[in-house]
């Protein structure tokens, strides 16, 4: 009764959320649905989805009703690797914040950041996507979840075996079962014993297999807007706040072997009933494969609170649902400290929790240039080149003609003058429609995505009216900086949440040992110790800057602001703030130098002014000179030089 409730109410509201999917919205002539397919095909510059059925116009070439001006992909290639370059690239891509101190907690720092970059080699390539997704149809949905892989690897096993008889079996003290008799391979030949009738057993080599682990930890899945469900007339942007999540994905008849089992355990049930509705023989495949092994399976995953518990409180589950036959294939209790999903965007709309894109900021816009371009190919503006007026008498080569562009020929008659011989009509004057439409599409898409790629000799319905002008380059330069600092802290405060939840389920679920770094020298973390090395009480935060993405403006900030970091006693006081704003200012230039640590520095200041003041210098000689006998006493007697935290010379301070 309990599962045929479940199964009852994921269908319900499941058809509630397709059925918003498929509205029709502000007068559009398509589905919700259809317009993101529309964002994806404007991207890939074409302008409809003609492409798709037919050819709706063939002059004056074929297909050229799908033509259209690539201004969102322009802008958003353009914006992709610098939104990894101002987040995920940075050095570190995470920091480790202590909430009770405020201080980085440098080995959890260094765990993470290590984790995100060399352990999790693909993520780069799924975030250029997610980027692509955002700058596309507005935003994409990140789904956490934690894995352990293995692989098998072969491996040789030695046994004792009987000449006649082969391996020899024998009780397992620990599990009372049959098992083999082990052998030490280096056992010399006499050491080895016989068998029940006397004869003298031999070491056998029989193949093997070791289970050996290639990756643990959390891993990222891209989930695009369609296959997202959510309640109708939800606004709230975190899927944890939801009433429930769907996510809607496809498998093949493959992905269903070897899963029978305890739903709890991450199993599924109900498989023979899935068989049968697909007219599946699992237990055949290996015979005789068939094509519908290979066929997407449709199936939906839920993330939704119901009253699964005696005390009747819902509770957060995850269930298994195949639509078509109508099956619940399984369903568990969360183990997730909340829903594994983050709703990555920079611009949200007013009326769902889904994101606003480049190609939705220039919706209309583009309609209006589409339009006055194909109406400039219907018309012939643009590729209806004039004829070519001939005399019948000319003799000119053929490419004497070439100059003028393709066209028909006209032959004129006799009497035609001879340098009349061969000629164009006039290109008839045609209207600044469509170009400074593009000029002015491009000058504010820039504005809005904060894009700083410009040209001094632009004209001046570009992006400034005097961008011809340096002052006017630096003042486009800055809005773009600030503009593109905005959103890049929107995806960098998407990312801290995601990496929040990743320490938390390290945490919890690390099952196997793991090696890190504190202070420099390699630890194990074993899993019951996971708890203490992943503590809570941490926040990690993603790092992303891009008000000073320019680097030639980040290096003119921070050397006109030197003086003033020198003056302050915050900084210029502290002198290891003060080493790092000195070796941010060499990296700008692309200078790296071994600077001393703040302390020697301190250290080395003390002793200067000692040596300055007749009383330190003589008290710095009299320790010298004692140092210098405890060493030559230590070599004497074999015992190298003294450590200093064992000696303590009688020097007054």
């Amino acid at each position: 009764q309990l599962e045929k409730a479940l199964l009852d109410y994921c269908l319900m509201i499941s058809d509630s959320s397709q059925r918003w999917w498929q509205e029709r919205v502000n007068n559009y002539s398509i589905s919700r649905m259809d317009v993101f397919k529309e964002f994806r095909l404007r991207y890939e510059a074409r302008r409809s989805v003609a492409e798709l059925y037919q050819d709706a116009k063939n002059v004056p070439f074929p297909r050229s009703s799908n033509i259209g001006i690539g201004v969102e992909q322009i802008f958003g290639e353009f914006l992709i690797p610098t939104f990894l370059a101002n987040t995920h690239d940075l050095d570190p891509t995470v920091q480790a914040i202590d909430e009770g101190t405020g201080k980085v907690d440098q080995p959890l720092t260094v765990f993470h950041d290590s984790y995100q970059r060399e352990w999790f080699l693909w993520k780069r390539a799924l975030l250029e996507q997610s980027n692509r997704e955002v700058l596309t149809v507005g935003g994409t949905f990140h789904k956490w979840y934690w894995s352990s892989l293995y692989r098998h690897v072969e491996t040789p096993v030695y046994v004792f075996s009987h000449p006649q008889l082969g391996p020899v079996q024998v009780p397992n003290p620990q599990t009372g079962e049959m098992d083999f008799m082990y052998a030490d391979p280096d056992m010399p030949e006499e050491a080895w014993p016989a068998g029940p009738d006397g004869v003298k057993l031999r070491i056998q080599k029989i193949p093997s297999a070791r289970i050996e682990s290639i990756h643990q930890g959390p891993r990222l899945a891209m989930r695009p807007y369609e296959a997202i469900e959510f309640p109708p007339g939800e606004t709230k942007m975190d899927p944890n706040e939801w009433d429930y999540l769907v996510d809607n994905f496809t498998v093949s008849a493959f992905w269903f072997l070897g899963r029978e089992g305890d739903p709890f355990e991450g199993k599924l049930q109900n498989l023979d009933k899935l068989y049968e509705h697909y007219r599946i023989r699992p237990d055949q495949v290996a015979q005789s494969p068939d094509k519908r092994l290979t066929e997407p399976i449709p199936l939906k995953e839920f993330h939704l609170k119901f009253p699964v518990t005696q005390s009747k409180r819902p509770v957060e589950i995850i269930a298994q649902i195949a639509p078509e036959p109508k099956l619940l294939l399984g369903w568990r209790l969360s183990p997730f400290i909340r829903r594994p999903y983050f709703n990555r965007q920079v611009r949200t709309r007013n009326d769902s929790p889904l994101g606003v894109g480049i190609c939705e900021t220039v919706w209309g816009l583009r309609n209006a240039i589409d339009a006055t371009l194909n109406q400039e190919l219907d018309h012939g503006n643009i590729y209806g080149h004039p004829p070519v007026l001939m005399s019948s008498s000319a003799m000119l080569e053929d490419e004497e003609y070439e100059i003028t562009g393709p066209g028909t020929q006209w032959i004129m008659g006799g009497g035609v003058p001879i340098h009349q011989a061969a000629m164009a009509l006039p290109i008839p004057p045609r209207g600044a429609g469509s170009i400074d439409l593009l000029n002015w599409l491009m000058g504010n898409t820039q504005r809005i995505w904060g894009v700083t790629d410009l040209n001094l000799n632009a004209p001046t319905s570009s992006l400034s009216p005097n961008i011809n002008t340096a002052t006017a380059a630096i003042g486009v330069l800055n809005q773009g900086n600030l503009k593109f600092g905005h959103l890049t802290k929107r995806l960098s405060e998407s990312d801290s949440r995601e990496f929040d939840f990743q320490h938390e389920i390290w945490r919890s679920m690390m099952s196997l040992p793991k090696t890190v770094e504190v202070n420099g020298q390699p630890v194990v973390i074993e899993p019951k110790d996971r708890e203490k090395f992943f503590r809570r009480g941490v926040i990690l935060r993603a790092r992303g800057d891009g008000i000073t993405t320019n680097p030639i403006l980040r290096s003119q900030t921070l050397k006109n602001s030197y003086q003033l970091f020198v003056s302050s006693p915050f900084i210029g006081g502290d002198l290891e703030v003060l080493k790092d704003l000195i070796e941010q200012i060499l990296a700008t230039d692309g200078i790296r130098l071994n600077l001393k640590d703040p302390q020697a520095l301190q250290d080395l200041k003390v002793l200067q002014q000692m040596m300055a003041m007749p009383q330190g210098r003589a008290l710095l000689e009299q320790a010298a000179g004692q140092f210098m006998q405890l060493m030559q006493q230590a070599q004497m007697q074999g015992g190298g030089s003294p450590q200093g935290n064992g000696v303590q010379a009688n020097v007054p301070v």
